[in-house]
């Protein structure tokens, strides 16, 4: 058995990579597409030209916007500048306090992407807490993709949508869908009547998402209004909801293993040496660091169900028939929680990732924004994100648990994506 888990990422690899195009398509739960997003909208859920061709346009338009080059990255920077400036408002000017630090994670993440999408980040107290109220609905969103009672009426919603259990569960998802979305509505009608009263150089690039959509749907009858809210939907949690879950995980780890965090600080102390701003030009210094990122994303597991995939075709999967239309998933847990691939996969030991002679080793099996055509399409920005974050961030802080005795739980709220459980820890200035 253990033999026959060791090969699944190979097969997945042949499978979902090598013959890519194949298992390309997209299965909804049920009629979610129809009933909460009005059809095949978006570009998470959907497949064949309609994703393709956005796909294509989100790539685009993300490039213009510095995606892997300088101003992308110096936007995480000011954004993390931000967050410190957070972090030291709750500190008041003491060397120590304890702190909500998922909060201030979450919004300097959402900052980034809603920046990217819409063109404004959410800095003061009012903006706080208009995040706050969308980051509350957005959690439970992701939730409700695993809970039965949710999944029973997407599945026969014609049937249980009247039932007096279901129709409440059913009713949270689309109200949840509802506030959401018209939340990018309004970013829409705002774009559209700045647009038309200011104008726009069409010599000059877009300065957000939105904007760009706008362009694009004056000669391309493809990018219609619907198809912009349901991908502003994809692109605004997706971006969120995976890399803020991400860091708030790192932190957990080391409140369980201290001595991980000691030896961050011992190679930033040696590379870095002072509190100024780690860049992505430090990257291949920062060996220890990389390390521990790789190893909070084995562990996060974000999506451990991964998304539903649908063939488009008849084809193979090592000896065994699967036709056209059929549901298969790229089991990528199967991978990261493999021992013969990553040995006590339990066990958090960021060293797995550094070869014999100290240096960051190439791990393939390490597949956490998935694989094949589907894979992550902000795999990029998410990794700068957290390089970028992760290494500022402990450079200038240490964290520990308020009380050892008690320390916060690695459980896992389930979800489409995990979440932590609500914790405080605290925090204390290196510098």
């Amino acid at each position: 058995m253990a033999k026959r888990i060791w090969k699944y990422y190979q097969l997945i690899n042949e499978t979902f990579v090598k013959d890519g195009d194949a298992f390309a398509g997209r299965k909804s739960i049920g009629n979610y597409n129809l009933n909460v997003r009005g059809g095949d909208y978006g570009i998470i859920l959907v497949d064949s030209d309609l994703w393709k061709e956005h796909r294509r346009f989100a790539l685009h338009v993300f490039k213009d916007f510095g995606m892997g080059r300088g101003l992308m990255e110096e936007k995480i920077l000011c954004e993390f500048d931000n967050m410190l400036e957070s972090i030291e408002y709750h500190l008041n000017s003491q060397k120590q306090a304890s702190i909500n630090i998922a909060s201030v994670f979450e919004i300097a993440v959402s900052n980034i992407i809603n920046q990217m999408l819409f063109g404004f980040s959410y800095h003061g107290e009012e903006k706080k807490k208009e995040f706050s109220r969308y980051k509350d609905v957005i959690a439970r969103h992701m939730q409700m993709g695993t809970w039965p009672s949710a999944l029973m009426g997407l599945l026969f919603f014609n049937t249980v949508r009247y039932l007096p259990y279901f129709n409440k569960k059913i009713d949270m998802v689309l109200d949840d869908f509802k506030f959401l979305t018209d939340y990018c509505k309004k970013q829409i009608e705002k774009h559209r009547f700045e647009m038309k009263q200011n104008g726009y150089d069409k010599e000059n690039p877009a300065k957000d998402y939105v904007e760009a959509y706008l362009r694009e749907s004056e000669k391309n009858a493809a990018f219609t209004d619907v198809q912009l809210i349901n991908s502003l939907f994809d692109l605004w949690i997706a971006g969120q909801e995976t890399t803020a879950n991400t860091l708030i995980f790192s932190i957990l780890y080391l409140l369980h293993n201290p001595e991980i965090q000691t030896k961050l600080h011992k190679e930033l102390d040696a590379v870095i040496g002072s509190d100024r701003r780690i860049n992505l030009s430090d990257k291949n210094s920062l060996i220890y660091v990389n390390a521990f990122i790789n190893e909070v994303q084995r562990s996060v597991n974000l999506l451990p169900q991964n998304l539903l995939h649908r063939t488009l075709k008849d084809v193979k999967v090592g000896k065994y028939f699967i036709k056209k239309g059929t549901t298969i998933i790229p089991q990528i847990s199967n991978v990261l929680y493999n021992e013969n691939i990553f040995p006590e996969p339990q066990n958090f030991k960021p060293e797995r990732f550094i070869d014999e002679n100290g240096q960051l080793k190439k791990v393939n099996e390490l597949v956490p924004f998935s694989i094949g055509k589907r894979q992550c399409l902000g795999e990029s920005l998410a990794r700068m994100e957290l390089f970028l974050i992760i290494s500022n961030f402990y450079n200038h802080f240490n964290v520990s648990p308020i009380d050892a005795n008690n320390l916060p739980t690695l459980d896992k709220t389930p979800g489409i994506t995990v979440q932590p459980k609500s914790f405080e820890c605290n925090i204390f200035k290196r510098f």
